[in-house]
């Protein structure tokens, strides 16, 4: 039976019989061990498993879904846009088809959209070449921006030692005055 006693700090405290203990230590590591070994039978059921062709195959496209990951990456539960895809493209290559074939019979059904990279062809280019011209001109311009601001020369204003135009009168008087002074 549980007993009741009083510590050394007016605490009550209750101890448990030492059988209670253990089986309370058991029956926890006993439903851990259950929601452990239930969650890896549900992830398995979920799982689908396809062959390294077609992950190959399928980076070549983006996921429909929404997620904007490639198509051998969409790692959502049930999409509805990935495993239909995956599926298609598994039955494609079991056909014979080969990668360009299946991108060309994407594209057409699709559209562009579900490229995962520009084509490089025609208008497509631009998005390859764009970037890396704005990068050059960016790098140009700090370049020559920060060569204008080293080669600037400071303004000389008549505190710095330079001299104003002093009347030829006044600078004979000037002189005068300091010979004196010695």
């Amino acid at each position: 039976m549980a007993t009741c006693s009083r510590g050394s700090h007016n605490s009550i405290q209750y101890s448990l019989p030492s059988r209670l203990v253990g089986r309370g230590r058991d029956f926890c590591r006993l439903l851990a061990l259950t929601f452990l070994f239930g969650a890896l039978c549900a992830s398995e059921g979920f799982a689908q498993v396809f062959s390294a062709e077609v992950k190959n195959v399928s980076e070549n496209f983006v996921c429909q879904c929404g997620c904007n990951h490639q198509l051998s990456g969409c790692g959502m539960l049930y999409c509805g846009s990935a495993n239909p895809l995956r599926n298609e493209i598994d039955e494609m290559l079991e056909a014979g088809r080969s990668e360009k074939e299946i991108v060309g019979e994407f594209v057409a059904k699709y559209g562009k959209i579900i490229l995962s990279a520009p084509t490089g062809v025609g208008f497509d280019l631009v998005a390859w070449t764009v970037p890396v011209i704005a990068l050059m001109v960016g790098l140009i311009v700090v370049y020559a921006t920060i060569r204008s601001w080293l080669n600037r020369k400071p303004i000389l204003t008549s505190s710095q030692g330079k001299v104003a135009f002093i009347p030829k009168e006044y600078q004979r008087r000037l002189e005068k005055e300091l010979k004196n002074l010695d």
